[in-house]
């Protein structure tokens, strides 16, 4: 807990599912049965966002599988570490899992006096799924392509503004790098959950949001508000008609990721159940298809696949957060 006090104030950034017909109860490999109670998978942000959508169609299918309820509980705020928190000190037995963004590879950087320990107290399991993000704006908004939002931006530097879930949420880590990459200045406004910075859009309280994709596409359609363009590095077979930021500025890519993990110390035999398991659901074909229907892409893999991911961004956000001025900015 030690490393949590004092990190929530300065780093900005529960609801079940229903069960399913019961299925054989798994082994931990350990001559042990499980799961034999409920299992929860904890997410850092407000409910109805994108990462409670992946948390609950996963948390479905492992029901099916498991025969025991795995419930979703939102735990936002904190730049993550509230949510973080809770796994972290849960009892190493795979009850407890931590829906992660890839903001846990930039903590080290905005809180060096506690990032690093935080990843200690996490062991890797899989990386479940990515999304690209997606810039949206008002349908007011005079800017209708990112060439014209650079310019505008040029014109009035940080008099534009753009929400996201949080400090080192994907949409934070997103728009930094478009910010550097374009040469422009944004002024960043921090919410508990990508849904809620984006209703501040509809509502014209602010012009731009930065969230996943899935989240905008239901909105754009019914008018309410339009997306300038999304993050990765090719255009979404959900969208095809949505430009890349990089069609307009050479180089850049972002794309968020959906890993799950456990307290570190959960027995190895253990995190390779949960890892077969996980991948089992995540292959299935109702889980593949809704996620993919809504522009994720399925990943899956081994827990040192993910923890090698964590590494290499660790390393790529210090880079990014650095040279936006955030390092150690919960020291400060």
């Amino acid at each position: 807990m030690r490393w949590f006090i004092g990190a929530c104030a300065a780093l900005a950034l529960a609801c079940p599912v229903q069960g399913a017909a019961p299925g054989p109860a798994a082994s931990a490999g350990s001559g042990q049965a499980f799961p034999t109670k409920a299992v929860r998978i904890v997410v850092p942000f407000a409910a109805g966002g994108t990462f409670d959508t992946v948390a609950r169609v996963t948390a479905q299918r492992l029901t099916e599988i498991w025969g025991q309820q795995v419930i979703v509980e939102n735990r936002a705020g904190g730049g993550t570490l509230i949510a973080a928190d809770v796994v972290a000190h849960s009892n190493p037995d795979g009850y407890t899992m931590y829906l992660s963004p890839n903001g846990l590879a930039a903590v080290p950087t905005l809180n060096p006096k506690v990032g690093l320990e935080m990843q200690r107290s996490l062991a890797p399991v899989v990386l479940l799924a990515a999304q690209p993000m997606a810039l949206g704006a008002n349908p007011a908004f005079k800017p209708g392509t990112i060439k014209e939002l650079v310019a505008l931006a040029k014109a009035k530097p940080g008099a534009l503004s753009y929400g996201t879930a949080g400090i080192a949420s994907g949409g934070h880590l997103a728009g930094e790098l478009f910010r550097q990459a374009a040469g422009i200045e944004l002024t960043h406004v921090s919410y508990k959950g990508g849904n809620v910075a984006m209703m501040d859009v509809v509502a014209n309280q602010i012009p731009l949001v930065m969230t996943g994709l899935p989240n905008l596409l239901p909105l754009m359609k019914a008018g309410r508000v339009k997306i300038l363009a999304v993050t990765d590095s090719v255009r979404s077979p959900v969208a095809p008609d949505i430009p890349t930021i990089g069609e307009t500025v050479p180089g850049y890519e972002f794309r968020n990721w959906f890993g799950l993990l456990v307290a570190a110390g959960t027995p190895k035999p253990l995190v390779a159940r949960l890892n077969a398991d996980v991948n089992r659901a995540a292959a299935s074909t109702e889980v593949k298809q809704r996620l993919l229907d809504q522009g994720f892409v399925i990943l899956g893999g081994t827990p040192d696949a993910f923890a090698k991911v964590i590494r290499e961004d660790t390393v790529k956000f210090k880079d990014t957060i650095t040279r936006a001025g955030l390092a150690g900015v919960a020291n400060r």
